[in-house]
């Protein structure tokens, strides 16, 4: 299901009404606190999430990936995934060229990757400062959009899903080639 975008201006995505989707983190902090208000937690559901914690963790298994995986929507830890499938391959050459782990946990691909994050939180805090400095002024991103005509100039470009997963890819490509380098 689709987000209806900044502040739920978006109301209909080719003639499908969008309803608002809750914060799952809110929601089930909402839900606990109320079940031990109300004293109505499922307790035996809770133990079961902390014996299979305990369980993984024997196994040998890291439990806090794993519950994020459970916890995040799929869309959301792609990303996550493909980053540790990244992670692995440079992992797996370096070994090969017989250099230390060190030298890809402090080295250039974890620049690269931190560089990678940091870039898309600005770029969001940039994109909601805009959104709301036009809402303060009453304008929407209708307005902006309309004023821009970015879509316009884009064309097809700007909705190809195509295109998003070859950036991905060429950005996943140029992480791993960064990640072999060696620290100068």
């Amino acid at each position: 299901m689709l987000d209806p975008g900044i502040g739920g201006r978006i109301h209909e995505y080719h003639g499908r009404e969008l309803k608002r989707l809750d914060s799952p983190k809110a929601t089930l902090m909402a839900l606990i606190t109320d079940g031990i208000l109300t004293h109505r937690l499922p307790w035996a559901l809770v133990m079961l999430g902390v014996f299979l914690t305990i369980a993984i963790e024997l196994m040998g298994v890291q439990s806090l990936p794993v519950a994020v995986g459970v916890y995040l929507p799929l869309s959301t830890s792609a990303g996550m995934f493909a980053g540790g499938i990244v992670r692995w391959l440079v992992e797996r050459k370096v070994r090969s060229d017989n250099r230390s782990l060190a030298d890809i946990e402090s080295g250039p691909g974890v620049l690269f990757a931190s560089g990678l994050i940091a870039g898309g939180a600005i770029c969001g805090i940039a994109v909601a400062a805009i959104a709301g400095w036009g809402s303060a002024r009453g304008m929407s991103a209708e307005w902006l959009a309309e004023k821009l005509r970015l879509h316009e100039a884009l064309g097809w470009f700007a909705n190809a899903p195509v295109i998003g997963l070859l950036v991905f890819a060429l950005l996943g490509f140029l992480l791993y080639r960064t990640g072999l380098r060696k620290q100068s």
